[in-house]
């Protein structure tokens, strides 16, 4: 269950599980190595290599993120730059941009 009471703030995730596999957080991780570090990239890759070592799914903004990520760079490798697939990204899965983080 999300804790945002907005029922759209997962959007098509909302209130399901997901298995990190091993080559998405590898895409996920190659992508995010094209931009200047950013401390909340690198503690949401933190948790879904936590989740990956320890056999656990992700929900909620986890998965919201790692979802985000791959589309992102599916899109980038189809051409698009950040600032239309970052948005094409959110989108697609109709989520909010706050659901993308979050800094435990």
């Amino acid at each position: 269950m999300s804790v945002n009471p907005d029922q759209n703030f997962l959007g098509t995730l909302t209130d399901k599980e997901y298995d990190v596999k091993r080559e998405n957080l590898e895409i996920i991780k190659k992508h995010i190595s094209k931009f200047n570090d950013f401390l909340p990239n690198k503690k949401m890759t933190e948790r879904l290599q936590q989740a990956l070592d320890s056999g656990q799914k992700i929900s909620g903004s986890d998965a919201s993120f790692y979802f985000h990520e791959l589309k992102e760079a599916e899109l980038m490798e189809q051409g698009y730059d950040w600032y239309t697939d970052h948005p094409m990204a959110i989108a697609h899965y109709g989520v909010s941009p706050y659901s993308l983080f979050i800094l435990k």
